[in-house]
């Protein structure tokens, strides 16, 4: 009976493979950075906010250059005429709002709107000259584009 049980422990020592052990620690971090994320609305409103303000204190030249790689669209004119390129009604009622401000002399702080879908952010504001600067974020590529620390 000994030598079945020791033949058996032999074999069964001998069927396992510990050439192919993995690294727990490395196994563990590859499958948290593949874990899926939640991101709030409200992380999203303030990457924009922060970038928008980033983008509002660079000088013109690097703004292209900004707007590239974070895939931004950018209108600059008077509200009258960038009414003219939304389609979406809701921003072109802040168009209006925007142009009422202006006639009125009021100050216009920077200020961040969603259109009608949900699935774009713009970050408004004026300059010296009476014009408004629009930039357009994308929600997914805003998402994409975040510090990972952000995401919970």
């Amino acid at each position: 009976m000994k030598y079945v049980t020791l033949l058996f422990a032999l074999f069964a020592v001998s069927a396992c493979d510990f050439t192919k052990r993995l690294d727990t620690a490395a196994v563990v971090k590859e499958m948290k950075s593949k874990q899926v994320k939640r991101v709030l609305p409200q992380d999203v409103v303030n990457q924009v906010d922060t970038w928008g303000q980033e983008i509002q204190a660079k000088k013109t030249s690097k703004l292209d250059s900004a707007t590239k790689a974070l895939q931004i669209s950018v209108r600059v004119g008077a509200p009258v005429i960038l009414k003219a390129s939304f389609k979406d009604a809701k921003m072109i009622q802040i168009m209006d709002a925007l142009d009422y401000s202006l006639s009125q002399k009021q100050v216009i702080p920077p200020s961040i709107q969603k259109n009608t879908a949900g699935d774009s952010l713009y970050y408004f504001y004026p300059s010296e000259t009476g014009k408004i600067t629009v930039l357009g974020f994308a929600k997914n590529i805003v998402i994409q584009n975040m510090d990972r620390p952000l995401i919970k």
